[in-house]
């Protein structure tokens, strides 16, 4: 592993400057039913509000709202099966908090009604959505506020929020999804400006698969010629027997490595992936934080499924040293929380962030047969005490599909571990390519 001191401890401030989170809040009389939240009909009626069809401080000169939002329910529109209805209205104001008025408003004006809504954290969370639903689960309106204290634009204006991704995500809330643990989904809790790394935040505009199958278990199958779906039931055990509760799964389509689904174990170390597609898929499962086992990274099992089928995978977790953390991503230098947008059939010198990652020997490799490090390419960098970096370039196949893609790393002694989802491939371009590779030969 080749070694290179930078010292640049102000790269990571771009973690708190250029990324902001979403607000959600779910409002009903009654207790929070135990199964998810979703429309009783799938015609959904959405209210445009007048602040979207006339120029607002806060978003670009020229920036198209009402277009923005359109493609937003677009995109929804075509894997869930929902109709939107879209009408016009005056209404400038959310809805009170304690009950809804049966208008499902999408505003970005600036009235006291809404600006309570971002009292708390005006400068970290970019939009707010407050749903509402009755006893049985069934949502009766949803409400979307953009934040008037944030810059938004659609042309990639540095410093300022991508609109449609920003639409996009809380459209998703009005349908229903809980905030996604993986990055690249649309449905993460926060994304960055544009500018961040040097290119367009464009990243949430598309689906991630765990969107995708998010959705299909609420409001079923949509995709024409398509077989779907079905769901792997995990069930882990730590190496003494006992249950491995809060262990971060993760599932991948095994002939692209393409994420598809992640989440948590429950206390009885169980958690079920659903919505997926028909096929063969790869379970991992994370190192375990703050755990008094070791427990490093791991391939669980390979599990094939089939419509309506539901596949089973129990596994008793391996030990090992698991002292390599593995957490942050980045490119040119800047570290973050977020997926790294790359294009396929091309190679990009990407960076990771942790603790113990350095040492003789280091690897760092993609599950995907479709990514892959190139030899001799891991850098070790400085970024001062604390923190340990590592770069390394990585080249993606000319028929890499859309995606999220997971990062490994292997460090001898420390153990490995894993950042689920770190590297995304787009179609919008990142001009940050070290090489470009022709298409395969058939």
């Amino acid at each position: 592993m080749q070694k290179f001191r930078k010292l640049t401890l102000t790269a990571v401030l771009v973690l708190v400057h250029a990324a902001a989170s979403f607000g959600t809040s779910f409002e009903s009389s009654a207790e929070r039913p135990d199964q998810p939240l979703r429309w009783r009909s799938k015609v959904v009626p959405i209210a445009i509000s007048s602040s979207l069809l006339r120029p607002a401080p806060n978003v670009r000169s020229g920036t198209d709202i009402e277009a923005a939002l359109r493609r937003s329910l677009k995109t929804w529109e075509e894997v869930s099966g929902i109709e939107f209805r879209v009408t016009y209205t005056d209404r400038q104001s959310v809805s009170a908090q304690t009950s809804g008025d049966g208008i499902s408003l999408v505003t970005i004006a600036a009235t006291a009604e809404n600006v309570l809504l971002f009292s708390k954290n005006a400068l970290e969370v970019a939009a707010t959505t407050r749903v509402y639903y009755d006893g049985r689960g069934r949502i009766t309106e949803a409400d979307v506020v953009l934040n008037p204290y944030q810059q938004f634009s659609s042309d990639g204006t540095f410093g300022s929020f991508d609109l449609e991704s920003t639409l996009t995500h809380e459209i998703g809330h009005v349908l229903g999804l809980d905030h996604s643990p993986m990055r690249g989904s649309v449905m993460y809790d926060n994304f960055a400006k544009n500018g961040l790394f040097g290119i367009q935040g464009f990243l949430h505009r598309t689906l991630s698969e765990m969107d995708r199958a998010a959705v299909r278990v609420k409001y079923g199958q949509t995709d024409a010629g398509s077989d779907c779906c079905g769901s792997i039931a995990t069930r882990l055990t730590y190496p003494e027997g006992k249950p491995a509760a809060g262990v971060d799964v993760w599932a991948e389509e095994a002939e692209t490595g393409r994420v598809a689904a992640q989440g948590i174990t429950s206390a009885e170390g169980v958690f079920e992936f659903s919505g997926l597609k028909d096929g063969e898929y790869s379970i991992y499962s994370a190192r375990k934080e703050r755990s008094k086992r070791s427990i490093p990274a791991q391939h669980l099992g390979n599990v094939v499924v089939g419509s309506g089928e539901s596949g089973l995978l129990a596994k008793k977790l391996e030990s090992g040293p698991a002292q390599a953390d593995m957490k942050l991503t980045g490119l040119n230098g800047q570290l973050t929380y977020n997926s790294i947008p790359i294009n396929s059939g091309k190679s990009y010198t990407i960076y990771v962030g942790g603790a113990n990652l350095s040492g003789d020997d280091v690897s760092i490799s993609f599950s995907s047969p479709l990514l892959f490090v190139l030899p001799g390419s891991v850098t070790e960098h400085d970024y001062g005490e604390g923190l340990s970096v590592l770069s390394f370039e990585v080249a993606a196949a000319p028929d890499t599909p859309i995606g999220e893609y997971s990062i490994f790393i292997d460090v001898p002694g420390a153990g490995r571990a894993a950042v689920v989802g770190g590297v995304a491939v787009r179609e919008f371009i990142n001009p940050y390519s070290n090489l470009v590779f022709a298409e395969r030969n058939p």
